[in-house]
């Protein structure tokens, strides 16, 4: 566990050195603080539109952050070959892929706390109360990083064999899949062909279900959200995402690193 920790630490550091992932966020930023002069522009509904611009900046930035600094997790370092000295050390490759997810993990959900505290910022200047923060709020914003998670995950998968530009179109092609499936997911369901719904079953499977992490719409119209249902999203999203990065693990252990 100290080892894990020590890479997750360094992850972490380095993660934060990187340009992208502040040119990214300063944009995230602007345009959450932007919302509010935007609202001022609609009739009515303000605030619902600075929690859905802060909400939507954060899935966005959030999983172009997740993709491109997951990429260069082990890219960077197998090209600099700065991860030699580490697995020459009794640390094994499965240990090594897990301590970088988790760095990189912490990483992200450092950036959507920020975003979260700029976007509750924009909604107490417009309504000078704290009332609305609430289990919707917090909820939301939570599952955000599980999203995160998924996206993170992903990028790290495909790093593990192949190249960093693969990799991100990979991740951002599954993760924009996930999406989507969640869209069609309940008509597939719900239509009378029987093989539309084994189709649905497979890629229960093989797809994120990306819509069971979003809350946004309970935040937006304040819909109750019970416990429960928080717990199982968030569990689903672990899942799968420890899923994902122990099938990174093992395929780096297997890898033949020169």
């Amino acid at each position: 566990m100290r080892k894990l920790l020590a890479i997750a630490g360094n992850t972490v550091r380095e993660a934060l050195r990187e340009r992208l992932l502040y040119n990214l966020l300063v944009f995230a930023l602007l345009l959450v603080l932007g919302s509010l002069t935007i609202s001022k522009l609609t009739l009515g509904e303000q605030s619902r539109i600075i929690t859905n611009i802060g909400t939507g900046a954060t899935q966005l930035f959030g999983t172009l952050i997740a993709v491109f600094l997951g990429v260069g997790l082990l890219t960077r370092e197998l090209d600099r070959r700065t991860c030699y000295p580490v697995l020459a050390r009794p640390v094994s490759r499965a240990a090594f892929v897990v301590g970088k997810y988790l760095g990189l993990l912490a990483t992200l959900a450092l950036n959507v706390a920020l975003m979260a505290v700029a976007t509750a910022a924009m909604l107490f200047l417009y309504r000078s109360d704290v009332g609305w923060v609430g289990p919707q709020f917090l909820g939301t914003f939570a599952l955000m990083v599980a999203q995160l998670a998924v996206c993170g995950a992903f990028a790290v998968l495909f790093t593990t064999f192949s190249t960093a530009t693969l990799a991100a179109i990979f991740s951002l092609a599954l993760v924009g899949a996930g999406w989507l499936f969640s869209e069609v997911r309940t008509f597939w369901l719900e239509a009378d062909q029987v093989g539309l719904k084994t189709v649905v079953r497979l890629l229960d499977f093989l797809l994120p279900n990306m819509g069971l992490l979003d809350m946004k719409e309970a935040v937006l119209y304040g819909d109750p959200v019970t416990l429960g249902s928080f717990l199982g999203r968030l569990l689903y999203g672990t899942a799968y995402s420890a899923t994902v990065v122990a099938l990174a693990a093992l395929v780096f252990s297997r890898r033949d690193v020169r």
